[in-house]
C-alpha cells in the first residue's frame, strides 16, 4: 500500500501542477505503470486499508490520466496499449458510456498535437495481442476483463476492419474452440458435478451412518458412560453428582483411545484411494472444462459488445461470424453465452429488421437444437393461416412477418438476407406444406439478383425440395430456379445437378432446363467434373424418357467422356428414391459397355457392397435393402454385357449369398438378375452352369430356413437353364430327375418354383409322360410323409401344365384322383 500511497500524492500533485510533470516525462513514464498495476487492475478490496484515508473521485481520476497521458505518450507511444486499457477502466468510467473518457483525453490529445487514431491504427495488432490476453480479456479480475471489452469495443467503432481482421484471427486459432468440441458427454456430466463428489455418485442417496446412535442403550446402573454424548451429559449435569471411573475402567479407557487412534492412522482401504484418485482425475477435469467455458464466454460477450459498437461493420461480417456463434448455441456448457451473442448480432441487421433481433436468434438457436419434427409443430398448419388470417402469435409466424415488412421497399441487403436465410431455409424443408410457405417464397423471389453473392445452391435446393413437396408451385418456382443459375459460377454446376436425383419427375425436369441457364452450360465451358459426369449420366440413363432426353442437351455441352470412375454410380444404387437406383443400374450397365475391361473390378465392387451392407441390420431393422436392392437391379442390367468368364462368378455370388437375402424384395429380384443372365447367356453356356446348379442341389442342409431359399432359386434357376436344351438333350432327363428330386423338399416355396420349372421341360418328355405321371400319383396316394405328398401335388400340376389340358384325362389323371377321394385310407 506505500506503492498506492505514493501514487495518490503524485496523483494530487500531478493534478496542480502540470507543467512540472510535462518538464520531466521520464518520471511521469515511470508511474504509468503503478497506475496500471496498483489502480486499475486491483479490485475494491484492494482499496480497503487502514492507511488510506479516501479514495480519490473519479473526475481526479480521469484528470490525473489526462494529465499522464501526454507525457507518457511523448516518451513512449508504444504506451498507447495501457492509456487505452486504462480509459476504458470501470473505475474510470463509472455510470458514464464506456468511451466517454476515450473521447475526453482523445480531445485533450489532439490539442497537444499527437494523434491518438493514428497511434491506435499503428498498434492494432499490438493492442489487440495485449487486449485479448493474460493481462486483458483472459484475466481473472473481472474488472480487467471489462476494460478489455470496452478497449475493443472502442477500436471496432474507430479502426473496425484492423481490428475485425486481429480478432478473427484470434478465433480462428482459439484453442479452447476446438478443445470445446472435443469434449465427451462424461466431461461435461463431470463439469455438472459438485466437487467433493464422483460423477457416477451423482443422484444416488448416499445413507448417513447413524449405526452407533441406533444401537440400544443399557438402562439403570447397567448403563456405562462409553461415549462422548453420554458423557458430556455428566459432565454438563452440575446440579448431580459425577463419580470419576475406576482405575480399572480408566485403563480400559485409555487402551480405546489408543486403539481408536490407530484406527484413525490406519492406511485408507483400497477402495477409498481408488475413489480420492477417482475424484483427483474429475477434479482435473473440471477445471479443464471450466476453464473452457471461462475463456470461451468472455470471447462470445467480447464479439457481442464489439458487434453492437459498430453495426454497420458487423453487418458485412455477419455471414463470417455466425460461423463461429452457430456452432455454440447447442453447447451445453456456453449456449446461454452464444444465445446472447446471436441477439446482439440479430441487432446488427439492417433496419427495420433488427426490431426482430430476439426473435430472429431464437428461430436460430431453435434450428440448431432442436429436432426436425419439433419445429414442424411450430410453423402453422395451412388450413389454420388461411382459417384465422389474422396476426401472427408464434414465433416464426413473427419473423416472417418482420420478414415481409423489412421486404416491402425491396430486398434485404446481401449480408441481412444471408444471415436470416437458415430460418427461411427451414420453413421450406418442412415435409408438408405449412401456412408460411407461401410468404417465405415471396420473400425468397425477391431475392434472386444474378450478380449478388447469394447463397445460391442452398437456395436450389430448398426449392427442388418444395417443388417435390408441393407440385403446384411449379409455375413460380421453375423461373426463380432459372434466374438463380445464371449467377452460378463453372464449379458449381456440380451441385446445380442435385435436382437429378429427386424423386418427382417434374424435379428433375426443372432442374435440367434450370442448369442450361448457367453460362458455363450455355456457353458449353463445363470443366471435366466426375460429379458433373455422373450426375448427367444418370440422368441420361433415367427410367422417365422425357428426362433422358432433356439431359441430352446437358451432356453434349459438357463435351467429355464419362469415364472409368464409377463411385457416383455405386453410391446411387443405395439411394433412397426407387428411380434413381433403376437410373444408376442402367447408366452402370452402359458405362460397362463402353468400358468392358472394368466389368471384373465393377462386379467385385458390387459384392463388396453387398456384403457391407449385408451386415447393417440390428434389431430386427434392415436398415440397408436399398443398397442391396440397387445391387440386384444392376446385376439385372448388366446381363447383356456379361462375358462367359463373369457368368460363374455372378452365379456362385448369387448362390451363396444373394438368393438367402432376409428382405424378400430383395431376394425376389437377385432371382430375377439370375433369370435374366441364364435368358441371356444360357443356350451357350449350359456346360458352364448345370454343374454349379447341381453341385448345390447335392449338398446336405446347415441351416434349414436358409438352404430353402437358395434351394429354390437355384432351381428355379436350373428351370431356367433347361429351357435351352433341345427336345432330344439327355440333360433334359437329368434336370427333370433333378427337379422330381428337389420336390420332396418339405418347403413350398420350394416345391411351387419345381412346379413351375417342370412345365416347359414336358414337352421333351412326351414320350415318358404316362411313367412320370403315374409316378407322382402314387406317391401322392401313398407317401407316408405330408411334405412329400403335397410335393407330389404341386409336381402333378406342373406336368399337366406342360402336357395340356388333355392329359387329365389321357393319363387317367382325374379317374386316379377321384378314386382317392373315395378311399378313406388314402385321406
Amino acid at each position: 500500500m506505500i506503492s498506492c500511497l505514493y501514487f495518490w500524492y503524485h496523483i494530487n500533485f500531478a493534478y496542480s501542477s502540470f507543467k512540472t510533470f510535462c518538464l520531466v516525462p521520464s518520471y511521469l513514464h515511470s508511474l504509468l505503470p503503478i497506475v496500471t498495476y496498483h489502480w486499475v487492475s486491483s479490485d475494491t478490496e484492494n482499496f480497503v486499508d487502514t492507511q488510506v484515508p479516501f479514495l480519490p473521485s473519479v473526475e481526479v481520476l480521469v484528470k490525473a490520466l489526462v494529465v499522464i497521458s501526454p507525457a507518457v505518450l511523448a516518451g513512449s507511444p508504444n504506451a498507447c496499449v495501457q492509456i487505452l486499457f486504462c480509459s476504458h477502466h470501470p473505475f474510470l468510467v463509472g455510470s458514464a458510456k464506456r468511451n466517454a473518457v476515450w473521447k475526453r483525453l482523445q480531445k485533450c490529445l489532439q490539442k497537444l498535437g499527437f494523434d491518438p487514431v493514428g497511434l491506435l491504427t499503428a498498434n492494432v495488432a499490438d493492442l489487440c495481442k495485449s487486449l485479448l490476453g493474460m493481462k486483458g480479456l483472459m484475466s481473472s479480475n473481472n474488472l480487467e476483463q471489462e476494460a478489455a471489452i470496452n478497449s475493443l469495443s472502442t477500436l471496432m467503432s474507430i479502426i473496425p476492419g484492423d481490428t475485425y481482421a486481429q480478432f478473427q484471427k484470434h478465433l480462428i486459432d482459439l484453442p479452447d474452440r476446438f478443445e470445446h468440441d472435443a469434449l465427451s458427454e462424461n466431461d461435461i456430466q463431470i463439469f455438472r458435478t459438485p466437487e467433493g463428489m464422483l460423477s457416477s455418485e451423482q443422484g444416488i442417496y448416499v445413507a448417513e451412518s447413524v449405526a452407533a446412535k441406533n444401537v440400544k442403550q443399557a438402562k439403570g446402573r447397567f448403563r456405562t458412560y462409553d461415549n462422548d454424548d453420554s458423557l458430556d451429559q455428566v459432565k454438563s449435569n452440575h446440579s448431580g453428582r459425577w463419580d470419576p471411573p475406576s482405575k480399572e475402567v480408566g485403563g480400559v479407557g485409555k487402551k480405546d483411545a489408543a486403539k481408536s487412534l490407530k484406527k484413525t492412522e490406519k492406511a485408507k482401504t483400497a477402495k477409498e484411494e481408488a475413489r480420492d484418485l477417482q475424484l483427483r482425475e474429475e477434479a482435473c477435469i473440471r477445471e479443464k472444462v471450466t476453464g473452457i467455458q471461462k475463456n470461451l464466454s468472455l470471447m462470445l460477450k467480447a464479439l457481442g459488445e464489439m458487434a453492437l459498437a459498430n453495426p454497420v461493420f458487423t453487418h458485412s461480417q455477419l455471414p463470417s461470424l455466425v460461423k463461429f456463434v452457430n456452432p455454440l448455441l447447442h453447447s451445453t456448457i456456453v449456449g446461454d453465452m452464444a444465445f446472447e451473442t446471436m441477439v446482439k448480432l440479430s441487432k446488427c441487421t439492417a433496419d427495420p429488421l433488427c426490431n426482430w433481433a430476439l426473435e430472429i436468434a431464437t428461430a436460430l438457436q431453435l434450428i440448431v437444437t432442436e429436432e426436425a419434427n419439433v419445429l414442424l409443430k411450430l410453423f402453422p398448419p395451412v388450413a389454420e393461416a388461411e382459417v384465422n388470417g389474422g396476426p401472427a402469435v408464434g414465433l416464426f409466424e413473427r419473423v416472417v412477418n418482420g420478414l415481409s415488412i423489412s421486404c416491402k421497399s425491396g430486398p434485404l441487403p446481401v449480408d441481412s438476407f444471408k444471415f436470416i436465410f437458415p430460418i427461411m431455409e427451414r420453413i421450406l424443408l418442412s415435409p408438408k406444406k405449412t401456412g408460411l410457405h407461401d410468404d417465405v417464397l415471396q420473400i425468397l423471389f425477391l431475392h434472386m439478383d444474378p450478380i449478388l453473392p447469394l447463397p445460391r445452391i442452398r437456395m436450389l435446393s430448398v426449392l427442388y425440395h418444395v417443388l417435390g413437396v408441393v407440385p403446384a408451385y411449379q409455375a413460380s418456382i421453375g423461373p426463380a430456379l432459372n434466374e438463380l443459375c445464371l449467377g452460378l459460377q463453372p464449379d458449381e454446376v456440380a451441385s446445380a445437378l442435385y435436382g437429378v436425383y429427386a424423386k418427382g419427375i417434374h424435379v428433375r425436369m426443372a432442374c435440367l432446363n434450370a442448369v442450361k441457364c448457367i453460362p458455363a452450360v450455355s456457353n458449353c465451358s463445363i470443366p471435366q467434373n466426375v460429379e458433373v459426369a455422373t450426375s448427367l449420366w444418370l440422368a441420361l440413363h433415367d427410367p422417365e424418357k422425357s428426362v433422358a432426353e432433356a439431359a441430352e442437351y446437358v451432356w453434349d455441352c459438357y463435351r467429355y467422356d464419362f469415364g472409368t470412375d464409377y463411385s457416383g454410380l455405386f453410391k446411387a444404387l443405395s439411394h433412397d428414391n426407387y428411380n434413381v437406383r433403376v437410373a444408376a443400374a442402367e447408366a452402370l450397365a452402359a458405362a460397362l459397355d463402353e468400358n468392358p475391361d472394368t466389368i471384373q473390378e465393377s462386379l467385385s465392387t458390387l459384392f463388396s457392397l453387398y456384403i457391407r451392407d449385408a451386415g447393417f441390420g440390428e434389431d430386427n431393422i434392415d436398415a440397408a435393402w436399398l443398397g442391396r436392392q440397387g445391387i440386384a437391379l444392376a446385376l439385372l442390367s448388366v446381363a447383356d454385357v456379361l462375358g462367359t468368364k463373369d457368368l460363374p462368378v455372378v452365379m456362385t455370388f448369387l448362390i451363396s449369398r444373394a438368393l438367402a437375402d432376409g428382405n424378400a424384395d430383395v431376394r425376389g429380384r437377385m432371382i430375377d438378375a439370375g433369370i435374366t443372365i441364364i435368358d441371356k447367356h444360357g443356350r451357350d453356356n449350359v456346360a458352364l452352369l448345370f454343374p454349379i446348379f447341381e453341385n448345390y442341389l447335392n449338398k446336405k442342409a446347415s441351416d434349414e430356413e436358409k438352404y430353402d431359399l437358395v434351394r429354390e432359386g437355384v432351381v428355379i434357376f436350373t428351370g431356367a437353364l433347361a429351357k435351352h436344351l433341345a427336345e432330344g438333350d439327355p440333360k433334359v432327363h437329368a434336370v427333370v430327375e433333378k427337379l422330381l428330386d428337389v420336390i420332396n423338399t418339405p418347403s413350398e416355396a420350394v416345391q411351387r418354383a419345381v412346379s413351375t420349372c417342370l412345365s416347359p421341360l414336358m414337352q421333351s418328355k412326351q414320350e415318358d409322360a404316362p411313367a412320370l405321371v403315374s409316378r407322382l400319383l402314387d406317391q401322392l396316394m401313398k407317401s407316408d410323409k405330408y411334405g412329400e405328398r403335397r410335393g407330389a401335388a404341386f409336381g402333378l400340376a406342373g406336368v399337366v401344365k406342360g402336357l395340356r389340358i388333355s392329359s387329365l384325362k389321357k393319363y387317367g389323371i382325374i379317374t386316379a384322383l377321384r378314386e382317392g377321394l373315395s378311399d378313406r385310407s388314402v385321406l
